[in-house]
């Protein structure tokens, strides 16, 4: 039985797993130097870093109103309650 949720934090760890084991295995190969490994695995976790921070704010900034001319999801201006007084 499989489950056709959507999975993309097991992908997106999988796929950085995978890019930093390859790096690892191409060091330890002689392929890639000490130093050049650490560059990739460095450039590796900036990219990460970035699309994360834009994810963060894609996915909340519908979710905060601002201060600055404050609107309902219709658009419509926010205005402060009559006093009941």
């Amino acid at each position: 039985m499989t489950d056709p949720r959507p999975r993309p934090l097991r992908l997106t760890a999988s796929v950085i797993g995978g890019l930093t084991a390859l790096v690892t295995g191409l060091v330890g190969a002689g392929l890639l130097t000490p130093d050049q490994g650490d560059g990739v695995t460095g450039l590796i976790t900036a990219v990460v870093v970035v699309l994360a921070h834009f994810g963060v704010v894609i996915a909340t900034e519908r979710h905060v109103t601002p201060l600055t001319d404050p609107r309902d999801a219709q658009g419509r201006p926010l205005t402060p309650a009559e006093d009941a007084d």
